[in-house]
C-alpha cells in the first residue's frame, strides 16, 4: 500500500466540526476552491494550486484536465461567449418563457412556474394535476389547460407525459399540411399497430419527419457525464490490489505566523494548522475507506459481481458513524482496471443474497440482447430475474431499477426500435 493514515476517530471531538464536514463531504473538483475561501479569510494560510500537473504525469485525469485547459485557452471569444449562454439550465430556459402572451395573467403564471416544479431532467411532467390544483387554489381543468400551452415551449416536447405526446408536441415546430398532420398524428398515437400504415402514399415523409423527433425532449439540457477526479487509485500488481491518494489535485497548504493583532494572530494560526490536519485527515478517511472497498468487494476488482454493502458496515469497521461515512463517500470516485466509480456505487442493499447492482446488471444484459421486435416489459424482466436469482420481489422495484439504469419502458423501446427499422 501507499501509505499509513494513522488518523483516529477519538481525533475529531478536538477539531472544529465546521471546518471539517464541509471539508470531508466536498468533491475533489471543487476541493481546490473550498479551500481557497478559508485561505482568503486566514491571512496566516497560502494556498498553492494542486492542478500544477507534474512532469511525466501519466494519469488519465490529469490528461484529461490537461486537454480541456488547451480547449478552453484556445477557444475564441465568441465560442466562449457561446458556451457561457449554452450553460442555461432547462428550468432557466423553460421559467423565462412563463410569461405573457402564453401565460398572459399572474394565475396563469404560478400555476405553470408550478407545473415546471414537476418536470423531470428528461423534461417530462411527471406531476399530479389535482395535486397542482389544490397547490395553486384552482380546478384540474384549468391546470391542464395550462400544461397543454408547454408545447409551444423550447425545447419542443417538453411538460408531455410521455413520449407519444411528446412527439404529438414536437409537431407543432413544422409546417405540415393537414393530410401528413393528421398521418403523422395517427402513426404516433397508434405506433404499435404502425405497419398498418406502411402503405399510406405520405409515409415516406412522415418517416423524414419521425426521425428527427427528440426523446427524450430535453436531450440537449441533460446535464453532460463531466471531468470526474479520482480521489483514490485502485491497482492490480500481479494478484495484490494496492491503495493510492490522489495527491495531485490536493492544493499545498503553507502555513505562517504574523506577528500584528496577538490574539487575531493566534486564533489565526491555530486555524490554519488545524485546515492542514484536516486535510490530511481527509485524505486518511478516503483511505481506509478504500481499504474496506478492497476487503469486502474484492471479486468486483478483480472482474466479479459487487457484493452487498452497508454504509454502517464500514462505520463499524472504522468505527465512525454512519453519518459521517455517508458524507465521505458523497462525489467521490475510485478509478480501477474496470473503470471509474462513484464511491456510492459499492455500497447497495441485498434481496436475499444478491446485491442491487447485481440485479441491475442483470437487467441491463437482458435489455441489451433483447428481440427488438418484442421488447421485454418490466413482467417478464420480472419473472426472468426471479427465476435466475431465485427469490421473491415485488414488480414496481424492476421499474425503479430500470429507471436508475436509463432504460426506456419496452413501448418506449417498442417505439424507438421501430422507427430505427425505418
Amino acid at each position: 500500500m501507499e501509505q499509513n493514515f494513522n488518523f483516529k476517530q477519538k481525533q475529531l471531538p478536538r477539531l472544529h466540526m465546521q471546518t471539517w464536514l464541509p471539508l470531508l463531504q466536498c468533491s475533489l473538483n471543487d476541493l481546490e476552491k473550498h479551500i481557497q475561501v478559508i485561505t482568503n479569510e486566514n491571512p496566516c494560510l497560502e494556498s498553492k494550486s494542486g492542478f500544477e500537473v507534474p512532469e511525466g504525469s501519466s494519469s488519465k485525469s490529469h490528461t484529461a484536465y490537461l486537454e480541456t485547459q488547451n480547449r478552453v485557452s484556445n477557444t475564441s471569444s465568441d465560442e466562449i461567449e457561446w458556451m457561457s449562454v449554452s450553460t442555461e439550465s432547462l428550468y432557466e430556459k423553460l421559467d423565462f418563457q412563463i410569461a405573457a402572451p402564453l401565460f398572459p395573467t399572474p394565475i396563469s403564471q404560478k400555476i405553470a412556474k408550478q407545473i415546471l416544479m414537476y418536470i423531470d431532467e428528461e423534461g417530462y411532467f411527471d406531476g399530479d394535476i389535482k395535486e397542482i390544483a389544490i397547490e395553486c387554489k384552482t380546478d384540474a381543468h384549468n391546470v391542464e389547460k395550462i400544461r397543454q400551452r408547454f408545447a409551444y415551449l423550447e425545447p419542443s416536447g417538453v411538460g408531455a407525459r410521455d413520449y407519444k405526446e411528446s412527439f404529438l408536441f414536437q409537431l407543432n415546430d413544422y409546417d405540415l399540411d393537414d393530410e401528413l398532420s393528421i398521418l403523422l398524428s395517427a402513426v404516433i398515437i397508434q405506433f404499435e399497430k404502425i405497419e398498418k400504415f406502411i402503405a399510406h402514399p405520405r409515409m415516406h415523409d412522415a418517416k423524414h419527419i419521425l426521425k428527427q423527433l427528440r426523446n427524450p425532449p430535453a436531450i440537449a439540457y441533460m446535464e453532460q457525464n463531466m471531468q470526474v477526479l479520482p480521489d483514490i487509485f485502485i491497482e492490480l500488481k500481479g494478484s495484490e490490489l494496492t491503495l493510492k491518494i490522489n495527491h495531485d489535485f490536493y492544493p499545498d497548504l503553507k502555513v505562517t505566523q504574523i506577528n500584528k493583532y496577538e490574539n487575531f494572530a493566534k486564533q489565526k494560526f491555530k486555524e490554519a494548522r488545524e485546515l492542514v490536519k484536516l486535510l490530511d485527515l481527509r485524505k486518511a478517511t478516503l483511505y481506509n475507506i478504500g481499504l474496506v472497498l478492497i476487503e469486502k468487494q474484492y471479486d468486483f476488482f478483480m472482474g466479479g459481481e459487487l457484493k452487498p454493502l452497508r454504509l454502517q458496515d464500514v462505520a463499524d469497521i472504522l468505527s465512525f458513524n454512519e453519518s459521517t461515512i455517508s458524507r465521505a463517500i458523497s462525489d467521490k470516485y475510485l478509478e480501477c482496471e474496470r473503470g471509474v466509480f462513484a464511491f456510492k456505487d459499492f455500497f447497495s442493499n441485498a434481496i436475499g443474497e444478491v446485491s442491487t447492482p447485481e440485479i441491475k446488471h442483470f437487467i441491463q444484459k437482458l435489455v441489451d440482447s433483447e428481440d427488438k421486435n418484442k421488447p421485454l416489459s418490466d413482467k417478464v424482466l420480472h419473472e426472468m430475474i426471479e427465476e435466475r436469482f431465485h427469490l421473491k420481489m415485488v414488480r414496481r422495484s424492476i421499474a425503479k431499477y430500470r429507471q436508475e439504469l436509463n432504460i426506456a419502458s419496452f413501448k418506449e423501446r417498442s417505439f424507438l426500435y421501430q422507427l430505427e427499422m425505418l
